[in-house]
């Protein structure tokens, strides 16, 4: 029986739905080939976004930021009518912090799925097609995982035309990676500090809140950043959850 047969069998209200092979391909040919974060001017240093169909790499300490360019990932893909996905390897997703930075929770899918399983929660995610963006957060433990994994990550993403961004405490991926942002802590702001001498008999004075953090941003592609590497400096608000300024050093 033919294909247009049995298009006949089907319910108009059904068949009116489908859509032909060909016009699939014609979509996924369609697509950017980067998917934008919420911070332009990363972006910007990204020449336009989280490239598709490649792995990259966001390796950074604590306190570093992180978990901020993490949301802004999500939020960014989300925003522009994106999928996106999150493999949380150690259960540290704060659903509060990340809705602070504008990521539509309803329309996140959150994975937890430790160790191993993490990564090859990924590779199911990414082959199942139709995600812009899969992060695999894998935290603080940085395991040791076999070059195979990551090689069918990098073909799932190749196929799939899905930005595959590896999330870790300090560079795992390397050579796996076509794009490696790395994250090192500079130094943390202080707001002034104020007198609650009328209120508080115990002190005279309040410690000064921390307002921000500077980080230097390593930028490398196809492998990660090494000495020579593009350097730029990095400034978030703490309160804000978001980033400020992006500026290279001189």
């Amino acid at each position: 029986m033919s294909a247009a047969s049995l298009l006949d069998l089907l319910p108009a209200a059904l068949s009116a739905h489908l859509i032909p092979a060909r016009r699939l391909e014609e979509k996924c040919g369609d697509k950017r080939g980067f998917v934008a974060t919420a911070l332009p001017q990363l972006d910007a240093l990204l020449g336009g976004g989280w490239p598709r169909g490649v792995v990259s790499e966001l390796a950074g300490p604590r306190s570093s930021g992180r978990t901020s360019i993490l949301h802004a990932s999500l939020a960014g893909a989300l925003k522009s009518g994106g999928v996106a996905a999150l493999v949380d390897a150690e259960q540290a997703f704060d659903p509060r912090l990340a809705a602070r930075a504008g990521v539509p929770l309803a329309r996140l899918l959150w994975v937890h799925a430790p160790g191993m399983q993490a990564l090859r929660a990924a590779e199911l995610l990414i082959d199942a097609g139709g995600f812009d963006l899969v992060a695999l957060d894998i935290g603080d433990k940085n395991p040791r995982l076999p070059d195979a994994a990551w090689l069918r990550l990098r073909r799932g993403a190749e196929r799939q035309r899905t930005v595959a961004l590896v999330v870790t405490a300090s560079p795992l991926v390397r050579a796996f990676a076509s794009v490696a942002v790395i994250l090192s802590r500079q130094g943390v702001d202080f707001g002034e500090r104020q007198n609650f001498s009328r209120n508080v008999q115990i002190c005279s004075a309040a410690p000064a809140l921390l307002t921000g953090l500077r980080s230097n941003l390593a930028l490398g592609r196809g492998r990660a950043p090494v000495d020579g590497a593009d350097h730029y400096s990095i400034e978030f608000s703490v309160m804000a959850r978001s980033t400020d300024q992006l500026r290279r050093k001189r």
